[in-house]
């Protein structure tokens, strides 16, 4: 899962500006998150989304991965499954 060390390497860049990465799995996988995120090399925080309420609260598309930016706020800024480094980039910049 490309889109897990992406975010790891998101996470690592940004940690010090205040950037958190959670990571959220279905149902289908919330059986043993640590030993998934271990699988990834995620330091970041892995939780499950058991019954989908999560994903289906925020996803427009239903389409896993799902990334959800919440600003310092606590305000969803963005909940798209395409968004990537250049949108997280953009909104860090916002709090410089």
């Amino acid at each position: 899962m490309a889109e897990a060390g992406g975010l790891q390497e998101l996470y690592e860049r940004n940690v010090d500006r205040g950037f958190i990465v959670i990571t959220a799995l279905d149902g289908d996988s919330t059986g043993d998150l640590a030993g998934w995120a271990d699988d990834f090399g995620l330091t970041h925080p892995v939780v499950g989304d058991g019954d989908g309420a999560f994903f289906w609260t925020f996803s427009r598309y239903s389409a896993w991965p799902m990334v959800v930016l919440i600003d310092h706020g606590m305000v969803i800024t963005s909940a798209d499954e395409q968004a990537g480094s250049r949108e997280v980039e953009r909104l860090l910049a916002q709090y410089e």
